[in-house]
């Protein structure tokens, strides 16, 4: 009698992992301090390390969007049990209640340690989680805007940061413009992936109102975008060791538009999105080697 509990509870713990996506929480969440470290900062390493104000932000960071993927489920939970139905399966051992309860906490917490940076920090928190919620309500369903400002919700954590050291250099810009490029391919290929379950659930997606054709074309513009930033990174700023990652990033992309065309089932869409994944995680943990001098 005594596992039955356990085994429910394990299950709940997975679920509960599994609806904050804790893998990408912990990957936004280094990717910050990483950025802050060897981008935004104009200070040493050990004392940037040292700013608690730096950690407060990305704890709150944490909080606010693990909230924002428990609220987003409630209303992808039909269509996520088309395209992914073993995790969403997982993912009803939390209840209703247990949902809404978590997704208070998360949000409570995340204006709490908001405040103890500033007011200001906490005003953008405020706005985050208020689009976050606007963005799962009524906007994600929109042709126009549904992707549009799921990106922008995806890069909008590294702007508190650049906020918080006022950093508003070209390179910066140049560099979110990578990232903004990388995440706008994720976003088309992911929606390539659930295009099963956007018919179904009625979301005018891309793939769904233009096809999967039009889709592709644009999800290759958006790739040569990336090549040509990639490019001005290379000519204009000096990235010490990181020039490697991005000629292996180039090389990528390049192979990733090959492997887009020739393939067109929904496993294969599957893994593309990985890979594009794949190339943005490497760039987070490549991150250090902008302070490798050659």
């Amino acid at each position: 009698m005594s596992k039955i509990p356990r085994t429910q509870l394990f299950l709940k713990a997975i679920g509960l992992f599994s609806l904050v996506r804790g893998v990408n929480i912990a990957v936004l969440m280094l990717a910050q301090v990483l950025t802050s470290l060897f981008i935004f900062s104009s200070h040493e390493i050990l004392p940037t390390l040292l700013d608690i104000n730096l950690w407060l932000i990305v704890l709150a960071t944490g909080f606010s969007v693990s909230g924002g993927y428990i609220f987003n489920a409630f209303f992808d939970e039909e269509k996520d049990l088309i395209n992914r139905p073993e995790k969403t399966l997982l993912e009803r051992h939390i209840s209703a209640k247990t949902k809404l309860g978590v997704y208070f906490a998360c949000s409570v917490l995340a204006l709490l340690v908001a405040s103890y940076v500033s007011f200001r920090t906490v005003l953008f928190f405020t706005a985050y989680m208020v689009a976050m919620f606007l963005y799962s309500s009524f906007i994600k369903r929109n042709l126009w805007f549904g992707t549009l400002t799921s990106t922008l919700l995806t890069i909008l954590p590294f702007f508190a940061i650049t906020v918080y050291y006022a950093n508003f250099s070209g390179e910066i810009f140049v560099h979110a413009a990578y990232l903004y490029t990388l995440i706008s391919i994720r976003e088309f290929v992911k929606d390539l992936y659930n295009i099963k379950g956007d018919l179904v659930q009625n979301y005018q997606t891309y793939p769904v109102v233009w096809g999967e054709l039009k889709t592709k074309r644009f999800i290759s513009i958006l790739v040569t975008c990336a090549l040509l930033v990639i490019v001005v990174l290379n000519t204009f700023f000096e990235l010490n060791a990181m020039r490697y990652y991005f000629a292996l990033a180039f090389v990528m992309l390049v192979s990733f538009v090959v492997l887009l065309w020739r393939n067109t089932t929904t496993r294969n869409m599957g893994m593309l999105l990985q890979f594009v994944r794949f190339i943005l995680v490497l760039g987070i943990i490549c991150l250090p080697l902008l302070r490798v001098t050659e």
